[in-house]
């Protein structure tokens, strides 16, 4: 049963409706916060950076929605308890998990020294999250959506990339086990891997060289990069009730890389 209603020129979807969104102080996380509040809900904005987690929440705002700010480290266990019973506390519910918070280190695999930043940041840190929202909110209600956030890289291999490319196939591997185990809740477990998309970390000042960012997106059937707005229109249509009866779904947004390469190719 879908569950939209319109508001003047809006599709509120989401109205009556708490999400929690980590890493939301750019890119991804940032557009997603922003279409759920755009759509009904009241979003709890989580980042690392206070500063951004704040600004979010004044666009969010400013442009007539609902949010909060939860900064903090995303892979600590302690502080994602807390915050899950900071956002239960004023809210007195959590419909909605999108873990999107996500770190990447370029590297040889032989010189590769960021294993458990890179790990506890892109996987520990949504298994703790989707573990503290299941049992203070979904799991006694017994309904929410989780969306977890991977990669191409959790469907096949990226050169000098490994910390990234196991901690996101963990990612798709949590996405299946909670999907098997908590569907008898009534939870929903969905994960989005997005192909190229135009962030800080592909096209910003530290992101790719010019050369291989060009050779990447001419790989890419539809011969562009995906948009940040894209993408949360994904993640967005995976925690509607549009998507009521899908769970443990693998959701590629790649603009069709992997229907034609079968990798992301050196």
């Amino acid at each position: 049963m879908t569950r939209s209603i319109v508001q003047g020129d809006a599709v509120m979807r989401f109205r009556d409706r708490v999400a929690v969104v980590t890493g939301a102080g750019s890119g991804i996380g940032k557009s997603t916060a922003r279409l759920l509040a755009g759509q009904g809900a009241i979003v709890a904005v989580n980042d690392l950076d206070p500063a951004a987690a704040r600004a979010v929440v004044a666009i969010i705002t400013g442009e007539g929605g609902q949010a909060l700010a939860i900064a903090g480290d995303a892979a600590d266990e302690a502080f994602v308890d807390d915050a899950v019973a900071e956002v239960m506390g004023l809210c007195g519910r959590l419909d909605i998990l999108v873990n999107n918070a996500g770190i990447s280190v370029s590297s040889p695999a032989e010189d590769f020294e960021a294993w458990d930043r890179v790990i506890r940041t892109n996987l520990y840190s949504q298994f703790f999250w989707s573990r503290a929202v299941g049992k203070a909110a979904m799991i006694p209600t017994q309904r929410g959506a989780i969306v977890n956030v991977a990669s191409m890289a959790g469907l096949a291999a990226v050169p000098n990339q490994i910390g990234y490319v196991v901690s996101k196939h963990g990612v798709v591997g949590l996405t299946r086990s909670l999907a098997v185990e908590w569907g008898r809740y009534g939870i929903r477990v969905n994960c989005v891997c997005p192909g190229i998309t135009a962030t800080e970390m592909t096209t910003g000042p530290t992101g790719m060289e010019p050369e291989r960012l060009k050779a990447r997106v001419g790989r890419v059937p539809l011969s562009r990069m995906g948009t940040v707005q894209e993408q949360a229109e994904t993640i967005a249509f995976l925690a509607s009730d549009e998507a009521s009866y899908l769970s443990g779904v693998i959701l590629n947004s790649d603009g069709g890389q992997l229907a034609l390469h079968s990798g992301v190719m050196m």
